[in-house]
């Protein structure tokens, strides 16, 4: 299947054209921080033999993850094996621990990283060391400047997860961003979800309702700035006028799928003009504050209009 749009500008997000999700390695556990928001399933690493498995089987990207990944003394040993087996793309999601030395950003691009995938919740300290339970905010911001200085401004992705804590700086953020570091390739912005550690902290899953204007404010300021990004997790509803900058609509239109496990359409979305293109609001928001915030767009010509948009779309790195 090719591709609808110019490759020059699609990212590589974890979803191929042959409409599979692209694979995720956990080579350890091990963390150094202690992220309050933390998803991760308390499942253990996948075995050598596992891993082989899937880098024998795939062969356009390949993302490898934690825990922490980088405590893995096995890290380099695997990304060589797959650039060896001919891997398109490797990304190393990572909360840039022992990145803040130049060195170990040279071994790793060296070895075949592709994409730094990098969490950093927020650019005010305080807020940063309480959701990561760290104090590693400075460590964090120097291996992001490494990994332009060394690898390019492409080669790095930024992770923002929406929560109580960080929504109303989200306008912040992109100005902190822009001044820091200028460029990046571009930086995913996921709703929090209602997994792992979240169970047990409720408190941090604002409502759509409460964060609307600020997220808005933010995405606003993103595109003044000229820095990409994507959003996942909030249904169109909640993204107006920035429909395009979703991320199950944008693999919908490169021939790819909604991220169904973990999103459903309710019942109000029956009467909405581009439920065609939403994947609906996440399964475990509306389990804690059910569905009554959807508000069904009406504007029957604003289908076309979104997918005009993503045809158009040219992203700026300037």
């Amino acid at each position: 299947m090719s591709d609808p749009l110019s490759s020059s500008f699609i990212p590589l997000i974890c979803y191929n054209l042959k409409m599979e999700l692209e694979p995720v390695i956990h080579l350890t556990k091990a963390c150094n921080h202690k992220c309050i928001f933390c998803s991760r399933k308390d499942d253990p690493p996948e075995s050598n033999t596992e891993i082989k498995e899937i880098i024998k089987n795939y062969k356009y990207t390949i993302t490898f993850e934690g825990g922490e990944p980088t405590l893995s003394k096995n890290l380099i040993k695997w990304i060589k094996y797959a650039k060896k087996r001919k891997v398109r793309e490797l990304m190393l999601v990572t909360n840039g621990f022992s990145l803040d030395k130049k060195e170990n950003v040279e071994k790793l691009v060296k070895a075949g990283v592709d994409i730094f995938n990098i969490n950093f919740p927020s650019h005010i300290e305080k807020i940063y060391d309480i959701l990561t339970g760290s104090k590693n905010y400075h460590k964090t911001i120097k291996a992001m400047e490494n990994i332009i200085e060394i690898a390019g401004y492409e080669k790095l992705r930024l992770t923002y997860v929406i929560n109580s804590l960080n929504y109303r700086y989200l306008k912040g953020y992109a100005n902190f961003l822009k001044k820091k570091l200028g460029k990046l390739f571009y930086l995913e912005i996921n709703m929090i979800k209602i997994l792992g550690r979240v169970r047990n902290r409720l408190w941090l899953v604002p409502k759509l309702s409460l964060i609307k204007k600020s997220i808005y404010e933010g995405f606003s300021e993103f595109e003044k700035k000229h820095i990409n990004f994507m959003v996942d997790g909030i249904p169109l509803c909640y993204m107006k006028n920035f429909e395009d900058k979703n991320i199950d609509v944008f693999n919908l239109m490169n021939g790819g799928f909604f991220s169904v496990n973990e999103k459903r359409k309710t019942i109000i979305c029956r009467n909405c003009d581009i439920k065609e293109i939403c994947s609906g609001p996440r399964i475990d928001y509306v389990s804690l504050y059910g569905y009554d915030e959807l508000k069904p767009v009406k504007n029957k010509k604003l289908l076309g209009q979104i997918k005009k948009k993503l045809l158009n779309q040219h992203w700026n790195f300037n």
